[in-house]
């Protein structure tokens, strides 16, 4: 800043201060590859602006002005100044004054003005100032309704436009007013027409900073050149254009020296900020829980949303973000990973910013950010999951059908009411169940630790318990359903055994796999209980069965389930246990 007063006090060029003000206010507040040509650009417009507005023409003043014609240079050059500095000063002391001061300010300037221009009929001059009392008068009314509706505000723009237009039809035809003047003019109107699809274009995620901020401030420099030079070229006679002068003479100099040193001397003892300062605005305990989904959450609303995720302890009990990271960084970061194609790529992106979150958690707060973005994920991980699903189904399927294929029929000939041959995969300790699966009335029922007493089996009420060989492994299961007693087979069978169930409900079943664990029948067995409800006798056969060298796997047990209806209740030993 030093040097650049020193070079604006020698050659009497103030652009030096308006670069360096420009650079040292930005600079370190934005990032990007595209901030160095912005400011650039920026500070080469606000060096011009500031030009145009403190040089003034080189005119011959008017001798004898109308006293409308030297008010209304003195309220034009008012109102440039507010646009500089004057309004920022005021509103540190009141919002309202500054308000109402600049209102009454810019009435009294289109009066002026209204009247001062020649050359149109009084019917335009009054069509001019009602458009313009109008676009000025507008917002005040807005500030009055809770809910201004659309009517409103497009009066507004038009208003505004419409004195716009005229105005300029005005100087031009007036005379006093070059044509470099009346471009500005033009200029601003066209940037202020142009506002609203610049905010939409710099909203999007073009930019990680609010960029939209800095090009609307800087196009709105063109109205305050089209104010000042109104102003200095009001000097001129009436009638007579202004012309455009590069000359400069030595008494001209020393009034832009005595401008630098006024605003240098401020700066200088204010000093330069140490850095930009970062907004923290802090999170309401339990935001989460308010949070919407992002159907039901106002466009407003959802960057605030996506900070809560962010900075809210998730479910691990840690943030997303690290604490010490503002929020226009948190969402720098948000924008980042809403560009990154995968969610590994997005974790690893996180990782490096410092963050961690499941990436469910993730997803969750981007959606506030990159809704098209988080629901294609999630529709790819929709697909991958069927997919795993169905993969794991088909595996599932073969294994059975493979389980399956190792087991036979040990009793083909007699061919039973109900049947049906299965693997059984036996979980730890072994044994398995029979019952009624639908009984709900409380009674004895069969134990497996009391038919590891017995050495085999233990019945009573709607279920029995079978103790195996093994665990932990699979055994052939076959079960026969007969509507009389069939002959009593004992060859070949290591054990068999005949008690006496009750089913209240209809059923007799073994428990499918892998219903009450990883246990139960691989394929489809039927209920036994062929005659309804009633009393059955149950017989049950089982054997070890020789280790097959060729095929590791294969059961090494077999056992056979026989019921038919019968009343007793006795346990018969056919072959007892060894």
């Amino acid at each position: 800043m030093a040097v650049a007063a020193v070079l604006a006090a020698v050659s009497g060029e103030v652009s030096a201060l308006s670069v360096a003000t420009t650079a040292t206010t930005w600079a370190r507040l934005i990032q990007g590859a595209w901030v160095a040509p912005l400011l650039a650009g920026i500070c080469g417009l606000n060096a011009w602006a500031l030009w145009q507005v403190l040089r003034g023409p080189a005119l011959p003043r008017a001798e004898g002005s109308p006293r409308g014609v030297v008010w209304l240079r003195r309220l034009l050059y008012a109102g440039v100044a507010g646009d500089l500095v004057l309004w920022e000063l005021v509103e540190e002391l009141s919002n309202t004054v500054e308000y109402v001061a600049s209102l009454a300010l810019w009435v009294a300037t289109l009066i002026l003005l209204a009247r001062v221009v020649s050359g149109v009929s009084a019917r335009f001059r009054a069509i001019t100032l009602a458009l313009g009392l109008i676009g000025t008068l507008t917002p005040a009314l807005l500030f009055l309704l809770d809910s201004p509706g659309f009517r409103v505000f497009s009066l507004w723009s038009l208003a505004n436009l419409g004195w716009t237009v005229m105005t300029l039809v005005g100087q031009r035809r007036d005379g006093r007013w070059s044509g470099a003047t009346i471009n500005i003019g033009r200029i601003a109107l066209a940037a202020s027409l142009a506002f609203p699809v610049l905010g939409l274009v710099f909203e999007s995620r073009w930019l990680l900073f609010d960029g939209s901020l800095l090009v609307v401030n800087a196009l709105g420099v063109f109205t305050t050149v089209w104010l000042a030079r109104t102003a200095h070229e009001l000097a001129g006679p009436a009638g007579v254009p202004a012309t455009e002068t590069t000359s400069r003479s030595a008494a001209g100099r020393e009034p832009r020296l005595l401008v630098t040193v006024a605003l240098v001397l401020p700066l200088v003892v204010v000093g330069a900020e140490e850095g930009a300062r970062f907004g923290f605005t802090g999170l309401d305990e339990g935001c989460r829980e308010r949070i919407r989904s992002y159907a039901d959450t106002r466009p407003q609303d959802r960057r605030r949303s996506f900070l809560c995720l962010a900075r809210d302890d998730g479910h691990a009990g840690t943030a997303m973000f690290p604490g010490n990271l503002p929020e226009q960084r948190i969402l720098a970061h948000g924008e980042e990973l809403c560009a990154v194609p995968g969610a590994e790529e997005r974790q690893a992106l996180l990782r490096r910013a410092g963050g961690s979150a499941t990436t469910d958690e993730l997803g969750d707060a981007l959606e506030f950010l990159c809704p098209g973005v988080i629901a294609r994920q999630r529709a790819d991980q929709a697909r991958e999951q069927a997919r795993e699903e169905a993969e794991q189904e088909r595996e599932l399927a073969a294994w059975k059908a493979e389980m399956n294929a190792r087991c036979a029929d040990p009793w083909p000939k007699p061919r039973a009411r109900r049947q049906g041959t299965a693997a059984y995969l036996l979980f730890e300790g072994g044994g398995y169940y029979i019952s009624d699966d639908r009984d709900s009335v409380e009674g004895p029922a069969g134990d497996v630790f009391e038919a590891i007493d017995d050495g085999f089996i233990d019945a009573a009420g709607s279920s029995a318990a079978i103790t195996t060989y093994g665990e932990n492994e699979a055994m052939c299961l076959t079960v026969k359903a007969f509507g009389t007693a069939p002959p009593l087979r004992l060859k070949g069978w290591d054990k068999v055994v005949e008690v006496g169930l009750l089913s209240r409900s209809g059923r007799l079943v073994v428990p499918p796999y892998p219903e009450g664990g990883d246990s139960g029948a691989i394929g489809p067995l039927p209920s036994l209980a062929v005659d309804g409800p009633g009393r059955y006798r149950m017989r049950v056969y089982a054997r070890e069965l020789e280790w097959d060298e060729d095929d590791p796997e294969a059961p090494a047990e077999e056992h056979l389930i026989v019921v038919y209806p019968g009343r007793s209740t006795k346990k018969v030993v056919h072959r007892p246990w060894r």
